[in-house]
């Protein structure tokens, strides 16, 4: 890991990343950390060269993800156990 990643004071509220830690934070790589900034699931600027991401809108984005398999539910173990039988032998529903 790259010590420079690491803020040395914590007491610093970090506004914008870079898309290198962007990725780090949320766990995707590049090109999935890009298809969400092209989609506008992300919000980022340009500082010169440098593209930077608000971790403002990192977290809005996992609220999201959360809401969202939060209201798929569960499914029960047998329907995950029919669906499987029935991938397997190719059957549709």
């Amino acid at each position: 890991m790259n010590t420079h990643l690491i803020l040395p004071d914590s007491s610093v509220d970090v506004l914008a990343v870079t898309p290198r830690v962007a990725k780090l934070m949320i766990g995707c790589g590049t090109t999935r950390l890009y298809d969400l900034l092209n989609h506008g699931e992300l919000v980022s600027y340009r500082d010169g060269k440098a593209r930077k991401i608000l971790v403002a809108s990192l977290r809005d984005y996992i609220g999201r993800q959360l809401a969202a398999e939060k209201s798929k539910g569960k499914p029960s173990w047998t329907k995950r156990a029919t669906e499987a039988r029935t991938a397997k032998k190719g059957i549709r529903s």
